[in-house]
């Protein structure tokens, strides 16, 4: 009877033990899908008030949309915005309302989210978005141009502003490091062993000189305090933090207060022109 009861034992554990190791192979072969949550997504319509934009990546094309309501010489600060795990931007678009005049938004999918083809990757998303910056500036010459990053965006943001420069970036709900906020879903994982996108903004963020603010939700579940508190504690420049009330980090875009504070900062980054004698 004991080897009976040995043998189901034994049986048992290597089922365990082949069901961890099929789990983990998961994750290291489609852990940029599951990181970007890139998968299609219900087409969302935009006004004539948005232009297109594309690229080709292997796989297709990266797509793009940029918001320029009262016409395009008269945009004078334009939001580069990066997007959160899985958000597609033309959904995020539909917010722009509260944006005074003067202002615009241009933001891209990810690649494999919504519209945008291509397999996601830390390197790919820095890559577009250092892409998708020099376009804005060739095709708005005279924008001043704000960085904006949320949640797995501020990764990508930071990169982008760590290689060019900006008139300001603002990070919203942003993290230390993805390893960091990975362990807290998979706290059985080797992580640090598989995760290949660690996007390490504690490290990147040495670079970036841009006048600076954090935003963060007053209830945040999914980047946990600590993590924020971590990357503004290391930030190497002065840095403004506001807490958005009445938020969680997936209501937080959808609040005018936020697009306030995105708005106002915008503003008190520009430098002033110099008056005419």
């Amino acid at each position: 009877m004991s080897s009976k009861v040995s043998r189901i034992a034994l049986s048992a554990s290597a089922a365990a033990i082949g069901s961890i190791a099929a789990y983990w192979t998961l994750l290291a072969t489609r852990q940029g899908h599951i990181l970007f949550n890139a998968r299609k997504l219900p087409v969302v319509h935009l006004s004539d008030d948005f232009s297109t934009y594309s690229h080709t990546v292997p796989g297709g094309m990266v797509r793009g949309y940029v918001y320029h309501p009262q016409g395009e010489d008269s945009l004078r600060d334009l939001f580069v915005y990066f997007a959160g795990r899985g958000e597609d931007v033309r959904a995020t678009a539909q917010m722009l309302h509260w944006l005074p005049e003067g202002f615009g938004f241009a933001a891209l999918n990810y690649r494999g989210v919504a519209d945008s083809q291509g397999r996601p990757s830390e390197i790919a998303s820095v890559e577009d978005a250092s892409q998708f910056a020099n376009h804005l500036r060739r095709a708005f010459p005279h924008a001043r141009l704000h960085v904006v990053g949320r949640s797995l965006g501020t990764g990508v943001a930071i990169q982008l502003v760590a290689r060019q420069d900006f008139e300001s970036l603002q990070l919203v709900t942003p993290y230390d490091s993805m390893l960091e906020v990975a362990k807290k879903r998979f706290p059985l994982v080797p992580l640090s062993l598989l995760l290949r996108h660690q996007f390490n903004s504690l490290e990147h963020c040495k670079e970036v000189a841009a006048k600076t603010q954090v935003l963060l939700a007053e209830h945040d579940d999914v980047v946990l305090p600590e993590r924020s508190q971590k990357l503004i504690a290391a930030w190497p420049t002065p840095v403004s933090v506001q807490t958005v009330p009445a938020s969680n980090h997936h209501s937080i875009m959808g609040l005018e207060e936020t697009w306030l504070y995105l708005v106002d900062f915008a503003l008190t980054a520009v430098i002033p022109e110099p008056k005419a004698a």
